[in-house]
């Protein structure tokens, strides 16, 4: 199973971010991820045995409660990678927090965990032809209701998205 733990966003964000990717789309050149697929990584574990979901379960259950918290989204930029993202100018302490704690409980349960800096984003577009250089946006919430473990399976159309759990 190919698994992360991710924070969808509403609705209303959702096509907001969506509307923003079509825009950059336009000069970048890139894939625009679907409304629906857009998320907040907070871990990628990829292939996990199956029999190991139950250890992942109860790092979920572990985690700290996120009560609407608001990480405001106000940049977009892209990587070298060909990955067009939007995120924010400042650091949101209640997702360093959550994703400390996340980390903190994978480790513990003998899952790798990443060892570069946590940069929250969301991937507007994929395989972006011209890099996009960083720059301001109006401001968007992502309001921090819940967070989901969900599975992706790879398919010529792009990922494919199923929610396995969701907390709080």
């Amino acid at each position: 199973m190919r698994l992360f733990f991710a924070i969808i966003p509403d609705k209303s964000t959702s096509v907001s971010l969506h509307a923003n990717g079509n825009l950059l789309a336009k000069h970048s050149r890139g894939h625009v991820v679907a409304a629906e697929r857009l998320h907040l990584t907070l871990a990628f574990l990829g292939e996990v045995a199956p029999e190991r979901l139950d250890e992942l379960l109860a790092v979920g259950e572990r985690l700290p409660l996120l009560a609407g918290e608001v990480w405001t989204i106000d940049r977009v930029g892209g990587w070298p990678n060909g990955i067009v993202w939007a995120g924010s100018s400042q650091p949101c302490l209640v997702l360093s927090e959550l994703v400390a704690a996340l980390q903190q409980g994978l480790a513990q349960a003998g899952f790798p965990t990443e060892t570069r800096p946590y940069v929250p984003h969301v991937t507007l577009l994929r395989r972006a032809r011209h890099r996009l250089p960083p720059q301001d946006i109006s401001p968007l919430p992502f309001v921090l209701r819940r967070v989901l473990l969900m599975e992706s399976t790879l398919t010529p159309q792009g990922p494919q998205y199923r929610e396995l759990r969701r907390w709080p």
